[in-house]
């Protein structure tokens, strides 16, 4: 396939820029997918197809074919494009309730089989080093702030090692649940990513 011929496929001018090339290309590519064909007659599912490859290849020729810069262009020979190595920004995600609801449930879940830790001190710590882990965890995705996510953190240390103190297996069963809980929340506040992210 010639470089015109596969400007003509992506309906884009022969000198055109990546961008462009691009832009018109994933338009194209999402119209003809194969799978945006799914039970409709053969006939049409082969057209499409050969068409979605048709555009594949036309985006494949166009992007290493050498394009003229514009006129007005200046060249740069030995820098790479200031934006060349700016990370590419990631999709926001929206925040979901649904799933904050069921992180909060079971951060709720550990802290009651984490009762039966019983208190290192007195009645009141139990409660409010709960209390306040429950705070701290559940602020950590409302706020998505680093310092909440810290104090989370201490928090659950410390109830970690108070439930070590008084172990029982439904007091280190809670404290699971509340640090996989924690951890939930904290990649839905963004601030701990995996490395697929």
């Amino acid at each position: 396939m010639s470089p015109d011929e596969a400007a003509a496929a992506l309906g884009v001018r022969r000198d055109a820029d990546a961008a462009e090339i691009d832009r018109a290309y994933r338009r194209l590519a999402r119209d003809l997918h194969p799978d945006r064909f799914t039970g409709r007659p053969a006939e049409e599912i082969r057209a499409a197809s050969d068409r979605f490859i048709e555009v594949t290849r036309a985006h494949e020729v166009l992007l290493a074919a050498p394009r003229r810069p514009a006129a007005s262009a200046r060249i740069v020979v030995d820098r790479p494009p200031a934006d060349a190595a700016a990370p590419r920004a990631e999709p926001v995600r929206p925040f979901g309730w649904w799933l904050f609801g069921a992180w909060a449930a079971l951060l709720a879940a550990g802290a009651v089989l984490s009762t039966g830790t019983g208190p290192v001190f007195t009645p009141a710590d139990l409660w409010l080093r709960l209390g306040l882990l429950i705070a701290f965890a559940l602020a950590t995705a409302l706020t998505g702030r680093r310092w909440v996510w810290r104090v989370t953190l201490v928090l659950l240390a410390l109830s970690g090692a108070a439930v070590i103190a008084s172990t029982t297996v439904g007091g280190l069963l809670g404290l699971g649940f509340m640090a996989i809980a924690c951890f939930g929340l904290a990649v839905q506040g963004r601030l701990v990513r995996f490395p697929d992210q």
